[in-house]
């Protein structure tokens, strides 16, 4: 499926409090055909307007007769509200795709480490059902996988996820929940399938949980802060920047505050004359909208080409979607919409 295609809503199911899953069918008979991880780019009319968003795949390719999109409520978000409110069983909307390189089947390995947050589960939730409904067998790839999460109560696919890890002895289920309670302290649980821990990930809890990190290829997905701390835990616990894949969503601008905290790194753009500073978690594309300065972009997850620049000095974090080709990486390119500064970068622009 790459052009528009009509798909009928099939079934809703809550997930959480704040996310459910919309299960979807073709209007002409077809089966999908697609990676797990990858997304789509859904169409539907919203108050008289026309508008696109891009969603994940929750659901396996291996079960090709529907596919589901696992929407999280997002405050003030346009869509993912009016989907809650208003999408049933036999309204329609249209799909493009499949998109994106966020996905397993594209870095065969014998051990991989799945981390996500927020609706970042859903990528991951199509891999690991892949894997484990036709992929894996008694010896397969091994497996970790950790949610991040506020409370116990906010993990997605808790009573699926128990049973993967009950029924898959190379799957290892764990999450983090990090709201604290009313004493001050971070919300416990109760389920014993599952390994917990109190607070943020970090370099111990993962050197706890994978001490075999080093040998991992790990695929992260979730908010741009998350991400970005995520990735500093997994360097200072043995892993390798070489062998961490990201997915992202697109342009997100930062708030308003976060270009004057710890952490900010100042990207120049030398023809410009110009000089921002870019949040932890946040792309050079962003920050530079929130900054006032106009860029070429179109696509915003790095996957046409057109925010294509040259980086003179400094490192940053890239994870696109196959809209530049490795000989431009080392050739010094990046793609704005889908950098992160690691330090100081100088941009011929």
């Amino acid at each position: 499926m790459t052009d528009d295609h009509l798909l009928v809503c099939t079934e809703r199911a809550p997930v959480t409090r704040d996310m459910a899953t919309f299960t979807f069918r073709a209007v002409e008979p077809r089966t999908f055909v697609f990676n797990p991880g990858q997304f789509l780019t859904i169409g539907l009319d919203v108050d008289g307007r026309r508008v696109e968003r891009c969603y994940s795949i929750s659901s396996s390719p291996t079960r090709p007769d529907t596919l589901s999109i696992s929407v999280k409520r997002v405050a003030g978000g346009h869509v993912s509200n009016w989907l809650h409110d208003n999408m049933e069983p036999g309204m329609t909307v249209t799909a493009s795709g499949p998109l994106g390189r966020f996905s397993y089947r594209s870095i065969p390995a014998d051990k991989y480490l799945f981390i996500s947050a927020g609706s970042g589960i859903t990528p991951v939730m199509s891999m690991l059902r892949a894997a484990t409904d036709a992929d894996m067998p008694e010896a397969g790839p091994d497996i970790v996988f950790i949610h991040s999460a506020r409370t116990f109560d906010d993990i997605p696919f808790r009573a699926e996820l128990d049973q993967i890890a009950v029924n898959n002895p190379n799957v290892t289920v764990a999450f983090a929940c990090t709201r604290l309670d009313a004493a001050g302290e971070p919300t416990t649980y109760s389920d014993t399938s599952f390994r917990g821990h109190r607070g943020r990930i970090d370099a111990g809890m993962l050197a706890s949980w994978c001490p075999d990190i080093a040998e991992r290829v790990v695929f992260l997905c979730g908010p741009g802060q998350f991400r970005s701390r995520v990735r500093t835990a997994l360097v200072a616990a043995g892993g390798s920047l070489t062998r961490i894949h990201e997915e992202s969503y697109g342009l997100k601008l930062p708030p308003p505050d976060t270009a004057d905290i710890d952490g900010a790194m100042t990207v120049d753009f030398t023809r410009r004359a110009r000089r921002i500073s870019v949040g932890e978690g946040t792309t050079i594309l962003a920050a530079a909208a929130a900054a006032g300065v106009t860029l070429p972009s179109t696509c915003g997850v790095g996957l046409c080409g057109a925010c294509k620049v040259t980086k003179t000095s400094g490192e940053v974090v890239m994870n696109h979607q196959g809209g530049i080709r490795p000989r431009e990486i080392a050739q010094g390119k990046i793609l704005l919409c889908c950098s992160e500064p690691l330090t100081p970068v100088v941009i011929d622009f």
